[in-house]
Parts: structure tokens; C-alpha cells; sequence
């Protein structure tokens, strides 16, 4: 593909963690544990699939906020209903 790896050698800890080449790996994690916890009860294994599709689509679409909305409108009103079995084969079967 044409890409370089260049690894990054830190030191263990919270200095580690403070080390700007994992700074945008600490908001990612920060910002999926506060989504899970703040919007949902009791986070539950079984449900971590969906958990993380519902992250990925708002963390690829976090640029154009004003758009989300209208989009989800657009979306819902023209996907047909489904069955509870149809969403449950989406599970994994942990």
C-alpha cells in the first residue's frame, strides 16, 4: 500500500499515555468509553457489535454534524421494518 511503519518505543504508564504519537489513540478510547457509558445503562458483550457500529458511524460523520439528523431521518423513513429474528442473526454468539 505504500505505507511506512514507524514504531514508537514509550515507556510504560501514564507517561506512555501523555506521549503525543498516542494522543489521538487515547481520545478514540475516551471518547467510545464515555459514548458507551453515557448513553447506555448496562453495557452488555453481546450487544458490543452494535455498540461499536453505532460509534464508527458517528466517529466518520463527527465533521458534519448538521447533516446527521436529516440523514437519519432520510434513512429510517425509507428502510422497510424487520423482523426481531432478522436483527438477532446480526449478534454474535457469545
Amino acid at each position: 500500500a505504500g505505507l511506512k511503519h514507524d514504531p514508537k518505543i514509550s515507556v510504560g504508564g501514564w507517561r506512555g499515555a501523555r506521549s503525543p504519537a498516542f494522543r489521538w489513540v487515547n481520545t478514540m478510547l475516551a471518547n467510545l468509553k464515555r459514548m458507551l457509558l453515557g448513553t447506555y445503562r448496562a453495557v452488555q458483550p453481546k450487544h458490543l457489535p452494535r455498540y461499536f457500529a453505532e460509534f464508527q458511524y458517528r466517529f466518520n460523520r463527527r465533521f458534519k454534524l448538521e447533516e446527521m439528523i436529516p440523514r437519519l431521518l432520510y434513512v429510517a423513513l425509507r428502510t422497510p421494518p424487520m423482523p426481531e429474528r432478522l436483527l438477532k442473526l446480526a449478534e454474535n454468539p457469545w
